[in-house]
């Protein structure tokens, strides 16, 4: 039997134990009343023996009625549910009819609005919760005042609901409206009195009469004689029907001790059922419990397996980078005396020996020198793509509106390309490295003018936009594009997407702009379509974050 059941069969008992009490006292009074009557020695007329009768009568149908209120007590409960620290959780509709609350009087309040308030800051109620949440059944009868200003006689019990682990979790509380009853049996209590106090009444006139009869007797010693014999016989029956008593009652207990032992088997065998079940479920339980265990331990082992192989990948790759970096900037920095000696001595031989070089090796000489130049410039950007690596990113709240401005009015426009239209939006500020990502702006707004000087004009449309915490920046600009088939060369190092003789360039600035992005935990994106423009994106952590 769980917890709710013990509860339920206490109410139950208590009622039933209640119903007896009350059966018993009518019974004692009936049985005075009896042995009264019985006593007298006189012959009672029949006016006195209809109103015993009509008394007896009325004794009944009282006892019935009782009986009928504590059946309907016993079938009208009223519940509410509370949490562990008191709080109201669900009312039923018999609770609130009794009450005459409804349930937004009282769901989300806690237990206190329902005593009193001296009682509610007691120690008295503090251990009345403690004992609840220990999973101590608990059971009060008190009254109190409905929402009308009504009093109410509630008989209740709290209940603790456990959960599989044996542990209370909330607290039920089944109560009973006992109003009627109470006022019904203060009711029957002064009915009984009037009642004893009308067989005292005629106990008295029962005497008197049993006087006058001891006269008749003194007068009539027949009479006398015969009353004694007839009196003989009325033991006889009365001793009788005193065994006849005592075998029912024998009988009623030994019926109730059936009942009883029968009602124990079938709570002993629900108990055995719940225990079985409930070992089952615990055994299903252990496996379920068992086979996570086992995955689980796998797929640990394959994180820790793949945490190593990570690691270590992510060693040699730093290490890697560290090499290139370094190969890059020695390559960079060697390269460069090499190439200004040509080019010094190119210039040498042209100023010096002119009039001996004809047409064609003036032209060889320049485009010695001019190469040298591109020689030149592929190494300052390849010396600066390296040095990225190595450089401290700082990071500070960027003014990105006045950075870019800065940057636009900075750009040389050569004389035969068209002066480029900017669309600035008022920009987001963003934090960074202000330098590197100078850098970023100078080399996205040089393409957008370069891919764009073959159009009849230059327009340029620069904007931002907040999404969660980081900041996206676009340039779009109206110029030769490229296809998205080559999209995975864009940003590579030394990878160009159109011819040296269209647009010039080393290839190494969409690199430059990657390589500075992701160092400040960002990303670099583009949209395009060919000869209709392109479109380019970074974010930025947001200032706010």
């Amino acid at each position: 039997m769980n917890f709710k059941e013990k509860n339920d069969n206490k109410e139950i008992i208590l009622s039933s134990d209640r119903q007896s009490f009350q059966n018993k006292e009518i019974d004692q009074k009936t049985a005075q009343l009896t042995t009264i009557l019985n006593n007298s020695s006189f012959q009672n007329s029949e006016q006195q023996i209809a109103e015993i009768q009509n008394l007896k009568e009325q004794l009944k149908a009282k006892q019935q009625q009782l009986n009928n209120h504590v059946n309907a007590i016993d079938t009208s409960n009223a519940s509410i549910e509370f949490d562990l620290e008191g709080n109201i959780l669900s009312v039923n509709k018999n609770f609130l009819e009794i009450m005459g609350y409804n349930e937004d009087d009282l769901l989300g309040k806690h237990h206190r609005l329902l005593v009193d308030p001296a009682y509610s800051k007691s120690i008295a109620y503090e251990s009345f919760w403690s004992n609840l949440k220990n999973g101590i059944y608990q059971k009060d009868e008190f009254i109190r005042l409905a929402k009308n200003g009504k009093l109410i006689w509630l008989l209740g019990s709290y209940n603790p609901i456990l959960d599989i682990l044996g542990k209370p979790y909330k607290i039920l509380k089944i109560a009973t409206d006992i109003t009627l009853t109470k006022t019904q049996f203060l009711q029957l209590a002064v009915q009984a009195q009037e009642k004893e106090k009308r067989a005292s009444e005629l106990a008295i006139a029962n005497k008197e009469l049993a006087f006058q009869n001891e006269e008749k007797e003194k007068r009539a010693a027949e009479l006398v004689i015969a009353n004694k014999e007839l009196k003989f016989q009325n033991e006889q029956k009365e001793q009788r029907a005193k065994e006849l008593i005592i075998a029912n009652k024998e009988l009623a207990i030994q019926s109730k001790e059936k009942e009883k032992r029968a009602a124990e088997l079938i709570i002993a065998n629900k108990k055995l059922a719940a225990e079985n079940i409930l070992k089952e479920k615990r055994k299903v339980e252990k496996q379920k419990r068992a086979a996570e265990l086992i995955v689980k331990n796998r797929e640990l082992a394959y994180q820790e397996k793949r945490s190593k192989e990570l690691t270590l990948a992510n060693d040699e790759l730093k290490k890697a980078q560290e090499e290139l970096e370094a190969f890059s900037y020695s390559v960079s920095h060697d390269l460069r005396a090499p190439i200004r000696a040509i080019n010094g001595y190119t210039q040498i031989i042209i100023e010096d020996h002119i009039d001996l070089i004809d047409d064609d090796g003036k032209n060889m000489f320049n485009a010695i020198i001019k190469n040298s130049n591109k020689m030149g410039v592929l190494i300052d950007d390849l010396l600066a793509f390296s040095k990225l690596g190595r450089k401290q990113v700082s990071a500070v709240n960027i003014n990105m509106t006045t950075l870019v401005t800065g940057v636009i009015n900075d750009i040389a426009i050569e004389k035969d390309e068209n002066i480029p239209i900017f669309e600035l939006d008022d920009l987001a500020p963003a934090n960074g490295d202000p330098s590197l990502i100078k850098q970023v702006w100078i080399n996205l707004i040089s393409n957008a003018i370069k891919y764009s000087k073959y159009k009849p004009e230059t327009r340029i449309k620069i904007t931002s936009t907040s999404k969660n915490d980081k900041i996206i920046y676009s340039i779009k600009d109206w110029g030769a594009g490229f296809e998205m088939e080559y999209y995975d060369k864009l940003f590579g190092v030394f990878q160009r997407l159109h011819s040296q003789e269209e647009f010039s360039g080393t290839g190494i600035g969409l690199a430059i702009v990657q390589k500075i992005v992701n160092r400040h935990y960002g990303t670099v994106w583009a949209e395009s379509k060919l000869n209709a423009g392109a479109k380019f994106y970074f974010s930025l952590p947001d200032i706010k974050h």
